[in-house]
C-alpha cells in the first residue's frame, strides 16, 4: 500500500464512528479472505492480471490490519460477541 493511500485510509477511518469503524473493519476482513490468484493462473489468465489481482489482495490485506490497528487504538474490542 502506498504511504497516500494509507494516509487517505487514516483520513477517512477518523470521520467514522466507532461502530461504523468496527463494521468496515469486519467487512474489509471477510473482503481479505482468500486469495482467487491460483484459480486465475489454473484457468490461464494473463500473468498481468494475476499480479495485479494480487497487488489488490494485498492492500485489502493491509487494509483491514490497518482498520484493525485503529479499532485497538480506539478500545474497540474486536470478535467478541456484545
Amino acid at each position: 500500500m502506498k504511504k497516500s493511500e494509507k494516509n487517505a485510509l487514516f483520513l477517512w477511518a477518523a470521520g467514522l464512528s466507532d461502530e461504523k469503524l468496527e463494521n468496515e473493519y469486519y467487512h474489509s476482513v471477510y473482503d481479505s479472505f482468500g486469495s482467487q490468484t491460483d484459480e486465475m493462473y489454473e484457468l490461464g489468465y494473463d500473468i498481468r492480471d494475476i499480479e495485479e489481482r494480487r497487488l489488490y489482495e494485498k492492500y485489502l490485506s493491509e487494509k483491514s490490519d490497518i482498520l484493525g490497528s485503529l479499532c485497538e487504538q480506539r478500545g474497540i474490542v474486536l470478535w467478541e460477541e456484545s
